[in-house]
């Protein structure tokens, strides 16, 4: 049972509140403590709630997810700690059927001003919404402003485009000439020629025109004041006009990270730097599977630290080691151990991390469309190891988070690299996590490294993920046992209390969530559902009181 005195702390947050409702959308700093559960509409969850329903991955076939399923659906997303979820996009998308399928991901758009039918209502988009902020969760639209979709079935699309069946752009003056992808490394030919093919070519909206500008900003923020969305994923980023990306970054009232598929570092600096605060984090995610499909570890400790020193804000990035367009983890190995320190790598690196559904079931996809497997076929089981990993991963986040918000803003440092081990610390000192991973294979055996950590001598730290404490000697050395090439975290023990791992409380992964609600409200930049807060905090002090009675 929860204390007087945590009580008493949680209802001074809830006064400080005073279940106040903003109209302002939230920002990257709000966005920061955050972890972000990435869904495809389609292939998540049913309107009848069948975990049998069969779904043809391969034949990129509509399968039945809705925005109502995904509302039924979110104690599965909740009991991983996440609190933010991503959908799909949610415009209108093109009828019709090619070789590969059909646009059940989202990404064919046709009429900006209609709902994609397919996956609900305007009523069930906005009870969606509701359902996330009662929770005290975040949402984000996955977002296309780069260009329209249009079936061609072989015909030359330069010749065979009927420009004026789109919304709002009815003719071929909002499009860039039609040209094929010829250099997708080529900057200007990424950004005016179309991305597609001659089955479903995408004609490329001229988004330096400024109708165009204009027309796709007030769309963005008129869905997102009706819908109350948090934050948007620009897919495409790469091939919009990154002039207009950062009007479009300024001109719309929400937080965003725009998809610009690049592995160098100076790329994402150029881009913080001057078009958009928030990007995808690819180089870390194709050094991610270099290191751990190949045992290229020092790689990755390099990026990580040339990414401190050239990136503006690492933290404002998303991290990621799945999504809708890569090969899934399990598709280069069975193995758990890989799929273990990759996770743990991925939720605890700088940067707001996000899942991809289906990562927690260690699903085996290698590439679209397989690796957009329905979810519900897996029964939505909560008892996989990467399951209760996660939670782990986002108890200790968030509790580290709590401890002090400058957790947030710190950036993570290589600090040991073995033959096949990396180690990371993050935090201020005193306080920080510290992840030790292995790229050994789980049928490795059992040996020991010793490695000078960030910790004082004499420090007891708690491995967050088997319970086990060790203590650093008075030469600052930490002797870590590896084994089965699994990761470890530590936290000092000193400070676990509240984390909820471990046999210790979960106070203050309870009072992480209120006092992000309370801080973010106080500067007008937290919650656009007002309804959804008030819902979410008055449960809270029902509950609180209830325990008393």
């Amino acid at each position: 049972m929860m204390s007087r005195s945590t009580a008493g702390r949680l209802v001074g947050l809830l006064l400080i509140t005073g279940l106040i409702s903003s109209a302002s959308a939230a920002r990257t700093a709000d966005w920061k403590p955050r972890s972000i559960y990435q869904t495809m509409t389609d292939r998540f969850a049913r309107t009848d709630g069948s975990t049998t329903s069969p779904c043809n991955t391969k034949a990129g076939l509509y399968c039945g997810g809705t925005w109502r399923g995904t509302i039924d659906h979110l104690d599965y997303i909740q009991g991983m700690g996440f609190d933010a979820v991503m959908i799909s996009p949610i415009i209108e998308n093109i009828e019709g059927q090619v070789s590969y399928g059909e646009a059940y991901h989202g990404y064919w758009p046709l009429n900006f001003n209609n709902l994609n039918s397919h996956f609900g209502t305007h009523q069930d988009l906005l009870d969606l919404s509701d359902a996330l902020h009662s929770r005290g969760m975040y949402f984000m639209m996955d977002t296309v402003i780069n260009n329209m979709a249009y079936i061609t079935n072989g015909s030359d699309p330069a010749t065979h485009i009927d420009y004026s069946v789109f919304t709002p752009f009815n003719n071929a003056d909002y499009f860039h000439p039609y040209c094929n992808m010829t250099d997708w490394t080529d900057m200007a030919i990424a950004q005016k020629c179309s991305t597609g093919d001659d089955k479903v070519p995408l004609p490329d909206l001229f988004t330096e025109h400024e109708d165009v500008q204009q027309l796709l900003i007030k769309w963005a923020n008129h869905a997102i004041k009706t819908y109350s969305i948090d934050g948007l994923r620009i897919d495409a980023a790469k091939h919009v006009n990154p002039e207009f990306l950062r009007k479009f970054s300024d001109g719309v009232d929400t937080f965003m990270t725009g998809e610009v598929l690049e592995g160098a570092v100076s790329i994402m600096e150029d881009y913080q730097s001057n078009y958009i605060n928030s990007l995808p984090n690819y180089p870390i995610y194709f050094d991610i599977i270099s290191a751990f499909t190949n045992g290229s570890a020092s790689l990755l400790a390099k990026t990580v630290e040339n990414m401190r020193v050239s990136i503006p804000d690492v933290n404002a990035m998303t991290s990621f080691s799945e999504n809708h367009d890569k090969a899934r983890i399990g598709s280069y190995s069975d193995d758990m151990a890989m799929a273990k320190n990759v996770l743990v790598f991925t939720m605890l690196f700088d940067g707001i991390p996000m899942i991809y559904q289906g990562q927690e079931q260690h699903l085996k996809g290698d590439g679209v469309p397989h690796n957009r497997e329905a979810i519900w076929l897996t029964k939505y089981d909560t008892e996989t190891e990467l399951y209760k990993l996660i939670a782990k991963l986002n108890r200790i986040r968030n509790h580290a988070g709590y401890l002090g918000t400058d957790y947030f803003e710190d950036s993570t440092h290589t600090i040991f690299q073995g033959g096949s081990e990396l180690a990371f610390t993050k935090g201020i000192q005193g306080r920080q996590v510290v992840m030790v991973l292995s790229t050994q294979p789980s049928t490795s055996g059992r040996y020991d490294i010793d490695m000078t950590v960030s910790y004082n001598a004499g420090t007891v730290v708690t491995d967050v993920l088997n319970c086990n404490n060790y203590t650093v000697d008075n030469k600052g050395v930490l002797r870590v046992d590896m084994d089965k090439g699994e990761p470890r975290v530590f936290f000092p023990t000193h400070y676990m209390d509240g984390s909820g791992l471990c046999g210790y409380s979960d106070t203050n992964i309870t009072l992480a969530m209120l006092k992000t609600h309370s801080a973010s409200t106080s500067t007008g930049t937290q919650f656009t559902s007002g309804t959804g807060v008030a819902t979410f905090l008055l449960a809270v002090v029902t509950s609180i009181f209830v325990m008393f009675l």
